[in-house]
C-alpha cells in the first residue's frame, strides 16, 4: 500500500501536461491493444477469406479517407487552433472536410462497380465506409482539439466506450451470422463507430456555426494539398501489399499476411511512442547544441529496439500459434521481414527528426513517393512469383531504401547548419543495422530448433533484467547537459 501510495502521490504532483501524455498514449494502447487481442478469437471464428475481408476493408478505407477528409484533421488543425477561433475554425474546416467526403462519395457511387471489382469489397461496405467518413471527421478533430489543450479525462471516456462498442458489435455479428461473417463484422463494427462518431460531428457544427470561410479553407487547403502526395505514399507504402495480394492471389492470402503485419504493428506502435518522447527532447538538445548526448540516448534506443525485434522474432513460432493457430502456421515467414522493417522505421525517425528541426521537409515527398513507387513495382514482380511473403520482403527493402534517403539528406542539411555531416555514429549505427539483420535471418533458420530458441530468448531475457536500472535511466531525459 505504502508503494502504490508513493506513486499516487508522485502522480499528484504531476503537470497538466505530464498527465496528459500519460493518458494519451494509454488511449492508443487501449484502441491498438484491443484490436491485438481480439486477433486470436477472430482468426478462430472467420475463415481466412472472411478474415481478410475485414482486413481489405481496413486497408482500403484508410487510402479512401485521405481523400475524403484531405487529413484535415491532422498537422493542419493543430496549427490552425492557434490562429484562428477555435469554434469556427472547428466549423469552417470539417465543412471542408464534408465537401471533400461528397465529392469522393459521389465519385465511389457512380464508379461503384469499378471500385467493388478492384477493392475485392462487396457495394453495401463501399456505400457504408462513405457514411463512416463523414462522422469520423467529426471525432477526429474533437480528439485532436483534447490533446492540444491536455484535455485526457473525456478522450479517456470516449476511446474506451468507441473501442469497446465497435469490438462487440463486430463479435456479436460474427456469432449471429450463419454467412458472410466477414461482412457482418465490418458492417456492425462500422456502424458503432459511426454512432459514436455522429454526434460530434453535429455536435462541431452547431457550436461553431460555420460552414464555409473563406480565409480558413484558403489556410487548410494551402497547408495540408502539398503534403497529400507525401500522405499517400506513405499509406500506399504501408497499405499496399494487402491490396496487391488480394488482386493477384485473393482473400485468404491477404488473411496470412494480415496476422503477421498486425504482430509487428503492435511493436510498431511502441516505437512511435517511443519517438514521440524522443522527438521533442532532441529538438530541446538540438537547441542547446547537445549533439553527443543525442548520440548516445538515440543509439541505446536503437539499440533496445534491435533487441526486442529479435525476441520477437526468435518467438515467432509461438506467436503465430497464439494469434492465429494452426491455419496460419505458414504466416510465420512474414514475420522476419516485417519486423525488422520497424528497425529502419525507427532509424529514419531517428534522421527526420533533424529534418523536422531545421524545417527541411519538401524531400519527404520526394524520398516517400520513390519509396511508395518502387514497393509498387517490386510487389507487381515477385507477388505473382512467390506470393503474399515477397511482399514482406520488397517492404522491407523500400524501408531500406528510404531510410538511406533520409540519412544522405540529413548528412546535407547538416552540412550547411552545422558543418558537420552527422550527430550520429554512423559506423555503429550500420554495424547495428547489419547485427540486427543477421540475427533476423539466423532466428528464422532456427525456427525448427525449438530449445536452441528458448535458450536465446532466456539469455535475452537475463540480460534486460540484470540491466533494467540502465535501461530505464535511457528515458529519464534530460536537457541541462553541457556539450
Amino acid at each position: 500500500m505504502k508503494v502504490i501510495k508513493k506513486y499516487i502521490d508522485k502522480y499528484n504532483k504531476m503537470s497538466q501536461q505530464a498527465k496528459a501524455g500519460i493518458w494519451f498514449i494509454f488511449c492508443s494502447f487501449f484502441q491498438k491493444g484491443i484490436a491485438f487481442i481480439t486477433i486470436p478469437l477472430f482468426t478462430r471464428l472467420l475463415t481466412t477469406e472472411e478474415y481478410g475481408i475485414t482486413n481489405l476493408f481496413s486497408t482500403w478505407s484508410t487510402i479512401l479517407m485521405l481523400f475524403a477528409t484531405l487529413s484535415l484533421y491532422g498537422d493542419v488543425y493543430s496549427r490552425g487552433l492557434l490562429e484562428f477561433n477555435e469554434k469556427k475554425f472547428t466549423s469552417s474546416i470539417q465543412g471542408l472536410a464534408t465537401t471533400s467526403t461528397i465529392i469522393v462519395t459521389a465519385i465511389v457511387l457512380i464508379f461503384n462497380d469499378f471500385i467493388s471489382d478492384i477493392s475485392g469489397l462487396s457495394k453495401p461496405i463501399i456505400f457504408l465506409m462513405c457514411i463512416y467518413f463523414f462522422a469520423i471527421t467529426g471525432i477526429n478533430l474533437w480528439t485532436v482539439k483534447q490533446r492540444f489543450y491536455y484535455r485526457y479525462k473525456a478522450l479517456i471516456i470516449t476511446t474506451v466506450i468507441n473501442t469497446i462498442l465497435s469490438t462487440s458489435l463486430g463479435i456479436i455479428a460474427i456469432l449471429l451470422s450463419t454467412e458472410n461473417k466477414g461482412e457482418a463484422k465490418v458492417i456492425w463494427s462500422t456502424i458503432g463507430l459511426i454512432a459514436v462518431a455522429l454526434p460530434f460531428y453535429i455536435y462541431n457544427f452547431r457550436n461553431g456555426k460555420k460552414y464555409f470561410n473563406k480565409k480558413i479553407w484558403k489556410f487548410s487547403l494551402s497547408f495540408n494539398l502539398p503534403l497529400l502526395p507525401h500522405y499517400l505514399s506513405n499509406l500506399i507504402l504501408h497499405q499496399s501489399d494487402r491490396v496487391m495480394i488480394n488482386w493477384f492471389k485473393g482473400a485468404s492470402d491477404v488473411a496470412y499476411y494480415s496476422v503477421a503485419y498486425s504482430i509487428a504493428s503492435i511493436v510498431l506502435i511502441l516505437t512511435d511512442t517511443i519517438n514521440q518522447t524522443l522527438t521533442p527532447w532532441r529538438f530541446q538538445n538540438m537547441k542547446k547544441h547537445n549533439y553527443s548526448r543525442i548520440n548516445k540516448i538515440s543509439l541505446s534506443i536503437l539499440a533496445l529496439v534491435a533487441g526486442l525485434i529479435i525476441l520477437i522474432n526468435l518467438m515467432a513460432p509461438e506467436i503465430i500459434q497464439l494469434f492465429g493457430g494452426a491455419t496460419y502456421a505458414e504466416a510465420v515467414w512474414v514475420i522476419p521481414p516485417v519486423i525488422l522493417s520497424v528497425f529502419f522505421i525507427f532509424l529514419y525517425g531517428m534522421f527526420s527528426n533533424i529534418e523536422f528541426y531545421y524545417l527541411k521537409t519538401k524531400f519527404m515527398m520526394v524520398a516517400s513517393v520513390f519509396s511508395a513507387a518502387l514497393n509498387i513495382a517490386l510487389n507487381y514482380i515477385y507477388i505473382n512469383k512467390y506470393g503474399y511473403i515477397a511482399c514482406a520482403y520488397t517492404t522491407l527493402f523500400c524501408y531500406i531504401i528510404y531510410t538511406l534517403c533520409h540519412y544522405l539528406y540529413m548528412r546535407h542539411i547538416l552540412k550547411k547548419k552545422i558543418g558537420r555531416p552527422t550527430i550520429f555514429n554512423t559506423k555503429l549505427i550500420f554495424l547495428l543495422a547489419l547485427i540486427t539483420c543477421i540475427l533476423t535471418a539466423i532466428s528464422a533458420i532456427l525456427y525448427n530448433l525449438n530449445a536452441v530458441r528458448y535458450i536465446l530468448v532466456l539469455i535475452i531475457m537475463i540480460i534486460a533484467i540484470v540491466n533494467r536500472k540502465t535501461i530505464t535511466s535511457l528515458f529519464k531525459l534530460k536537457t541541462n547537459e553541457s556539450k
